[in-house]
Parts: structure tokens; sequence; C-alpha cells
């Protein structure tokens, strides 16, 4: 899980910066507006990339509080999704 977590964080943190970049650089829209639209932009990009980045610390802290073995019995059970 961890492994796919770190995989997709980095889709997730690049997700708006394309957009990002063709706005601002004058490629798909041009005027006053155009500042407005990249600003937004520009800020959820950040946001949404600071969010993100929080991802993987807290399952890495939920990983370190889990032992490092189970009793078979308690094994068992959760392989059968009780």
């Amino acid at each position: 899980m961890r492994r796919d977590l770190a995989r997709d964080v980095e889709s997730f943190a690049k997700a708006l910066q394309g957009p990002t970049r063709d706005i601002g650089g004058d490629k798909v829209w041009v005027g006053k507006n155009t500042r407005a639209w990249h600003g937004e932009l520009e800020g959820r990009h950040r946001k949404l990339s600071e969010e993100v980045g929080k991802l993987l610390p807290i399952v890495d802290a939920a990983i370190r509080n889990e032992p490092d073995k189970v009793p078979a019995a308690e094994a068992r059970l959760y392989q059968k999704g009780v």
C-alpha cells in the first residue's frame, strides 16, 4: 500500500502543474482574467501539493505503530476479513 501511495503522491502533486503552466504561459488563454485564473490555479496547485505531501508521513507513522508480528490466530481472522 505504501509503495502504491508513494507513486500516487507524486502524480497527485503534479496534477495541476501542466494546466497552471499553460494558463500562466499565455498558451491557452490571454487577457486580464488570465492572471486571476492563473493565480487561483497556482494557489490550488500549491495547496494540493502540500496536502498530498502529508499523506506518506501519516501512513509511515501508522505503520510504525503496528506490531512487526501478530499472533497466527489474529492473522487468520484478518485474512478472513473479520
